[in-house]
């Protein structure tokens, strides 16, 4: 999977780009078909927002999670992308 990774607002440190690049990559585990991944990172008036565009065989999915901790965003998006491709899945194996 080809993951781009932008940070707006803030200059995202290397630990941090690894992290969420790492997360989303567990993605993968769920469904080995994912395309690619784009991960934003915004700073916005105390809040961090994590926006996932993730593109799979014949989807596009995007999720957006907000919290006060950056980690937090990123871990939440994760976490929401991963139901939302198992959905998706789901659905796909049930066609077959």
């Amino acid at each position: 999977m080809n993951i781009e990774f932008t940070s707006r607002h803030f200059n995202a440190p290397d630990n941090l780009k690894n992290y969420a690049i790492s997360e989303v990559q567990r993605i993968t585990k769920v469904y080995d078909r994912a395309i690619q991944c784009q991960i934003l990172l915004f700073h916005e008036n105390d809040q961090y927002t994590t926006e996932l565009n993730l593109s799979i065989p014949s989807h596009k999915l995007n999720v957006k999670e907000s919290t006060d901790n950056i980690t937090k965003s990123i871990d939440l998006a994760v976490a929401k992308m991963i139901t939302r491709v198992k959905k998706i899945k789901g659905k796909q194996n049930s066609h077959h």
